[in-house]
């Protein structure tokens, strides 16, 4: 068992869905925390941002913008002064 505490509110979080383009941005206000504490997976259905920072863990999962949308596999994850900005494209779910 963990004891390290974890929360979903510990950093700022925005999420911006672009519909034209389809692209799904998260930013993170991730100060104080260095890109060696920051995680990011993504799947065709979840995205996935971990934070691991003097014993608080910020643990966020998203799920496409629309329910007939799927996450593609292309994306970026930037980490530049203390932001944290993972833009991840969509699809459409062929399910």
């Amino acid at each position: 068992m963990s004891s390290v505490p974890t929360t979903t509110s510990a950093f700022p979080t925005q999420r911006t869905y672009d519909r034209s383009t389809g692209e799904l941005t998260i930013a993170v206000d991730a100060l104080p925390a260095s890109i060696d504490d920051v995680t990011v997976a993504v799947g065709s259905s979840r995205l996935r941002i971990r934070i691991e920072h003097h014993g608080r863990v910020y643990d966020r999962t998203e799920t496409p913008p629309r329910a007939d949308r799927a996450f593609a596999s292309d994306g970026t994850a930037v980490y530049n002064n203390g932001v944290l900005t993972v833009t991840v494209a969509t699809t459409r779910d062929s399910r």
